[in-house]
């Protein structure tokens, strides 16, 4: 079982089995989720990225220098520690704006069916075509229009668990915007504390694996995928932009899509006023 790299913000203790699934096996201690996950799912701040999933595992343990799953000692090496803090890059904002018009053209155009891309393109809309569809519809286009007002508490209690899957779209979006929020806040000097704040006092649910990333995304932490969209977004090589994106949007069905169209529209917004 080798240890490929482990996120900095794994806490020491005793985790025990959550949920398994077929590339992520999840564990919890209290409010926090660790995840086990295969190289392509990638580094993260509460991921360890493994060659092989163990299967059947139940439990895992953090030491100072040790993870144990089950019976198997695995070491911390240095060089293996991912660090999930935004990318320091200090773009010039005209640049940073030309790539994230680009990059929610790209989100319309490769998002799956059913996320919350239609925020980009409105044709996109027509995807939600069963009742209970355009009912969820209707309760994202709202919680959008709140914060498009600046009610940022009423768009985070809006969106909050709003959607299916094991992590809800609302909830994908909301890591989105504060990540937006605070790549502004470290790379283009925007006052956006408020709004982080805001966002995040009003989006903690019933979900732990949703309040997890979000108290990751409150915290300026990212996994490697949103990393490297980060840096593309600072810089001007357009063909590592469109693969930084389409790595992003891999994650989940409709996660990376709706964590993506948060993001985009938080940097516009900002960018744009």
């Amino acid at each position: 079982m080798d240890l490929l790299s482990y996120g900095d913000s794994i806490p020491e203790g005793e985790y025990r089995l959550h949920s398994a699934f077929a590339n992520a096996l999840n564990f919890r201690k209290g409010k926090i989720i660790v995840s086990l996950v295969p190289p392509r799912t990638g580094a993260g701040p509460l991921n360890l990225v493994l060659k092989q999933l163990p299967p059947g595992a139940k439990r895992l343990r953090a030491s100072r220098f040790y993870f144990y799953i089950d019976e198997n000692r695995l070491r911390k090496e240095p060089e293996a520690l991912y660090s999930s803090a935004i990318p320091q890059l200090e773009p010039a904002p005209e640049t940073v704006l030309g790539n994230v018009l680009t990059f929610s053209r790209l989100l319309a155009r490769l998002a799956p069916p059913k996320s919350l891309a239609f925020i980009f393109d409105t044709s996109l809309e027509k995807d939600f075509s069963r009742v209970f569809d355009k009912k969820l519809l209707l309760r994202l286009k709202k919680g959008v229009e709140y914060f498009r007002a600046g009610d940022y508490p009423m768009g985070a209690r809006t969106m909050r668990g709003l959607g299916l899957g094991f992590t809800p779209s609302g909830d994908d979006f909301l890591c989105g915007l504060m990540a937006g929020y605070n790549y502004a806040l470290a790379n283009l000097r925007f006052d956006t504390v408020l709004k982080i704040e805001l966002i995040f006092f009003n989006s903690e649910g019933k979900n732990i694996v949703s309040n997890s990333f979000l108290r990751a995304s409150h915290e300026g932490k990212v996994n490697a995928k949103v990393g490297r969209l980060m840096k593309a977004l600072g810089g001007r090589d357009k063909t590592e932009l469109e693969a930084a994106a389409r790595e992003a949007l891999s994650s989940g069905h409709t996660s990376g899509a709706d964590f993506c169209s948060g993001l985009a529209f938080a940097l516009l917004e900002v960018l744009e006023a």
